[in-house]
This record gives structure tokens, C-alpha cells and sequence, in this order.
């Protein structure tokens, strides 16, 4: 497979390789796995390597990359890593995605803004949370906070705006939905999606090292709950 690498400063510490390919699947898959490959190589003074989309910030420490050649840090860190890209076999095609199976409870006490999506959509909210757990989504990115990750493969029709008045408290675990993305919230924090269920699973442990559990390029469906399935399996963590 063909792969083109373009590379750009990120200010003196770092910098932005952008990935260019025909990948049957989603360039969020191609940028996690060329990360990992990356992070493989061990490559001096890097401090970090972050994929989004089809991107990947590189973080380094120049001083590593001093050489007495009249290029820069970053002209040399790309030389090297661009000589190490091209020469790694990327076997994409049969590279199996990680699948990661959501539970989400869809009902109204926990999807605060069901209701109104389904007004403003003129769609029934039957019809709104079929569209919302049929789909696979990719992870494109980890942001905003520890373990959010911003998911790919929205429908279409549910494709709205962020709310106009955003919440200051947003619940543990709620599923939402806002510029074409979905996602869950890991923790409480403020936010302006809209709610439309919620889910127990654990999106970000400290404890052991665990970290986040979805990376950028996981596939991710959500599998429907019932209320008190949900609240049994909250009431059993909580006691834990």
C-alpha cells in the first residue's frame, strides 16, 4: 500500500506527520496503527506520539536531534523518521480492528435530551437510538479529557449542533452526540452534547496503569440496556 507522509513543525518540540493513503477502512485506523509502529521504533528524545484522524503529533526533545550538519532538529528527526517510514511494512489490509462493545441505556430517565432531539428531528426516539446503535463507529481522537474519545460514523440524520446552553455537570458514562461525532462522557465534566443514554462501562482507570479503554483506531459498537441493567451494574461498581 501506498503511503505519503507529509511533515510540518509543531512549534520547536514537536511536529504534525499528516498520512496520505487509499486505506479501505478509516484513515483513523491507518494514523493508530502508524503510531504504534512509531512508538515501536523507540526513537531517541521522543517524549510522545499522539494520533487524531489522519494525523500524528510528534513530541520530541530537540537537543537530541543537534547534529554538526547544517539541519535543523526538525529537518533531521524527519529525515530519520521518514527513512524509517518508508521502510516499514504497514500490512494494513489484515490488520484485524479491535472491536469494543458499549452497553448503553437508552431510556428516557438517563437520555435527558431524547425528547427534544426527537422534536427538533421530527423523528420518534425508537427511530433515533435504531440510528444511533447500528452503526460501527472508529475512535478518532482522545481529547478534551482523559479517556473521551470522539467517534466516527455518525448517521447522518443525527448530525446537530452542540446545545445552545451547555450543562455545567454532565454524568459519569453519558452517550452523546454533537457535530457529527458521538462519544461518552468518562467522568463527571461540563459539556454541551446531547445526551442520549448513558453506560457503565469504565472509560479511564488509574488505578494499575489501566488508562484509557478505547485507542485511536478501535471500532466500537453499542449494544442497548435496559434501566435496570444499567442501575444494577452502577449500584455494583459503586459498592466496589
Amino acid at each position: 500500500m501506498a503511503i505519503h507522509f507529509t511533515y510540518t513543525p509543531l512549534g520547536d518540540r514537536g511536529l504534525i506527520i499528516e498520512t496520505n493513503c487509499d486505506y479501505p477502512k478509516t484513515h483513523s485506523s491507518m494514523s493508530g496503527l502508524i503510531a504504534d509502529k512509531i512508538r515501536a521504533l523507540k526513537v531517541k528524545g521522543v517524549t510522545d506520539v499522539v494520533p487524531a484522524f489522519n494525523k500524528l503529533a510528534i513530541h520530541y526533545d530537540p537537543m537530541q536531534w543537534v547534529s554538526s550538519s547544517l539541519r535543523s532538529p526538525h529537518d533531521e528527526i524527519v529525515k530519520y523518521l521518514n527513512q524509517k517510514l518508508e521502510s516499514i511494512e504497514i500490512d494494513a489490509e489484515s490488520h484485524e480492528l479491535k472491536m469494543v462493545h458499549i452497553p448503553v441505556c437508552y431510556d428516557d430517565e438517563v437520555g435527558l435530551d431524547l425528547l427534544e432531539l426527537s422534536s427538533y428531528l421530527n423523528t420518534p426516539t425508537s427511530d433515533l437510538i435504531k440510528l444511533h446503535c447500528s452503526n460501527i463507529y472508529t475512535v478518532g481522537a482522545i481529547g478534551f479529557a482523559p479517556g473521551f474519545a470522539y467517534l466516527e460514523g455518525l448517521d447522518s440524520l443525527l448530525s446537530v449542533s452542540r446545545r445552545s446552553e451547555p450543562r455545567t455537570r454532565v454524568p459519569a458514562g453519558s452517550v452523546a452526540i454533537a457535530g457529527g461525532y458521538s462519544g461518552i462522557y468518562p467522568s463527571v465534566l461540563p459539556g454541551g452534547w446531547h445526551i442520549i443514554g448513558r453506560s457503565h462501562a469504565s472509560l479511564f482507570e488509574t488505578k494499575d496503569s489501566a488508562g484509557a479503554l478505547l485507542s485511536v483506531g478501535d471500532q466500537v459498537r453499542f449494544n442497548p440496556i435496559s434501566i435496570e441493567e444499567l442501575n444494577l451494574h452502577q449500584s455494583t461498581r459503586d459498592y466496589k
